[in-house]
């Protein structure tokens, strides 16, 4: 009975040692964001726009820009122009909500 304690403890330590390498491979540590920028990006030079939310790895908001060059930046939350354009796509995106899509988009404007 000795004999066959040993393995099955050598396998259970061995089958958790993997599970917890296989969680911290997944888990995200801290924010995106060391620093961040408050100089305007044109909407024609953004490709992509993420908002992270607070959470329990990051104590603040954050917003990551791709620009089509594929350069990523963190903007600041607080900036005004940020903040413009994220009520004007807020805004678009409600009104195609209520409406049906049309053919035809003007143009965003140049926050």
């Amino acid at each position: 009975m000795m004999k066959l304690q040993k393995p099955l403890l050598l396998l259970a330590a061995l089958t958790l040692c993997c599970c917890i390498d296989t969680l911290h491979a997944f888990r995200q540590r801290g924010c995106h964001c060391i620093r961040t920028t408050p100089d305007k990006v044109p909407v024609r030079f953004i490709k992509k726009l993420e908002v992270i939310p607070i959470s329990g790895q990051c104590r603040r908001t954050e917003i990551i820009i791709t620009k089509r060059n594929g350069y990523k930046l963190c903007v600041a939350p607080e900036e005004k122009w940020i903040k413009d354009l994220l009520g004007y796509l807020q805004s678009e995106n409600e009104t195609t909500d209520k409406t049906s899509i049309s053919t035809t988009h003007s143009p965003a404007p140049d926050f």
